[in-house]
């Protein structure tokens, strides 16, 4: 059967584009000044609207940052004490990221342990005592305490992954259940106007495993606590898997009651088979692949039409030589120009009708403010060779078009539409993907 022809229809209005391209890591620390540095303009260009702040000293080796025993290292000292906190890293790495243009998701608690033995993976030894010490981190950054500022951070996390046992979190669902609801009733009490948030499970899986998220829903619906969004994690290389997860979710907590809280994906990346160093840094199918770069932007395509409140990929901020959208030595992967195509796009903010009967090509467009329309294709293993796209609306029309794909990073050159709308694109062969951006000059 013939694939009917994939259609953007500028004369049909379908709201705002959505910018879920959220992101996990900041500007590293270790690159350039704080306020203006290559990291921060690099960063800036991908128009991250939020950052999450997870596992931030992995991505800056040898320095206390985010993490709560980092801040507060000695947990005997009074935490009324401004002089038993350490904030001076941290404060420079938000601020980086501000000035990146990025609001910050703050996640409360320890990153993830790679290590022989656990440090700081287990549950607090007095669970009063740490939530006092999260409402302090918050005063810093919300209310200037301890020579702070006032950035008004809206989101707040409670801990990370309790499922992942020895890595995360060294004790029960239940445990983590009581911990949530001590740090959560300590900080809405203080901060009514703030949003506070878990269980961050590293899955969920709706009708399939999703035991530890309903305890942890009963728990809080039971008990009342506060519950503002319900944060989880999902890594997949199946377009119609991630693109459903979000609706699945939303029906779990409806029916559990929690039918205004908050939906935040906040770990997700392309992940296909096991981690083989092969494999790792493949081209085309390891995490800094071509595939993983075209599934970013066909996945905030696929998302636009659900429930999701955001997302965010794990990781924009470097963190290795694969996770993010550079390497080591800071130079742009497949990922940055992707995700940059993504913020351009989204300037367009103007949503218009496309249609695609191949979930492995997403079609954005929208028109922005001045008129000029943009327009997304990500072709993520569909296999097409070339992709005809009728634009209605945008007859013998010229357009400048990128192209990305293995190839091919930034490559610019120019199209126009015929009579009837049609332009052929160059689309990408066994094995591979193409992201391409048309932007009307």
């Amino acid at each position: 059967m013939k694939n009917e022809i994939p259609t953007v229809d500028f004369t049909r209005k379908n709201g705002l584009i959505r910018r879920l391209n959220g992101g996990n890591l900041g500007p590293q620390l270790t690159r350039g000044n704080i306020d203006n540095g290559q990291s921060v303009t690099d960063f800036a260009e991908l128009e991250v609207p939020i950052t999450r702040l997870h596992d931030a000293p992995l991505g800056n080796p040898g320095m206390r940052l985010v993490d709560t025993q980092h801040i507060f290292g000695n947990f005997r000292a009074d935490a009324q004490n401004p002089d038993n906190y350490y904030f001076i890293a941290t404060d420079d790495y938000l601020r980086a990221i501000r000035a990146a243009g990025s609001e910050i998701f703050f996640r409360l608690g320890t990153s993830i342990e790679h290590t022989a033995n656990n440090y700081f993976a287990f549950p607090p030894q007095d669970f009063e005592k740490w939530a006092e010490v999260c409402v302090n981190i918050i005063r810093h950054y919300n209310e200037g305490w301890n020579n702070g500022f006032s950035w008004n951070i809206v989101y707040w996390e409670i801990w990370n992954e309790p499922d992942v046992v020895k890595q995360m979190w060294n004790s029960s669902m239940e445990e983590y259940c009581r911990l949530y609801e001590v740090a959560a009733r300590k900080i809405k009490a203080r901060f009514p106007n703030v949003k506070v948030g878990g269980p961050v499970l590293s899955y969920v899986h709706p009708g399939g495993n999703d035991t530890l998220a309903r305890i942890f829903l009963e728990y809080c619906r039971d008990h009342q606590v506060p519950l503002d969004f319900f944060s989880w994690h999902r890594y997949a290389s199946d377009m119609q898997e991630l693109s459903v997860e979000p609706t699945l979710v939303r029906g779990v907590l409806d029916e559990y009651g929690f039918t205004e809280t908050e939906l935040h994906l906040n770990e997700w990346h392309y992940w296909i088979g096991g981690f083989s160093k092969p494999a790792y840094f493949d081209p085309v199918d390891g995490l800094p692949g071509i595939n993983a770069a075209a599934f970013a932007t066909a996945i905030l395509t696929a998302w636009q039409d659900t429930p999701l409140t955001m997302g965010y990929h794990y990781t924009i901020g470097q963190l290795s030589n694969a996770w993010g959208a550079w390497n080591n030595w800071g130079e742009r992967l497949k990922l940055f120009y992707t995700l940059k195509a993504f913020a351009l796009t989204a300037r367009c903010k103007e949503r218009v009708v496309s249609t695609s009967d191949d979930i492995n090509v997403q079609i954005l467009a929208g028109i922005g403010p001045d008129g000029k329309r943009a327009v997304l294709v990500s072709n993520f293993k569909s296999n097409r060779k070339e992709i005809e796209l009728q634009l209605k609306g945008a007859e013998n029309t010229r357009f400048s078009l990128v192209r990305i794909d293995l190839d091919h990073d930034w490559e610019e050159s120019e199209c126009s539409t015929d009579a009837r709308g049609t332009v052929k694109l160059p689309g990408a062969g066994t094995g591979l993907s193409c992201v391409i951006l048309l932007q009307e000059r």
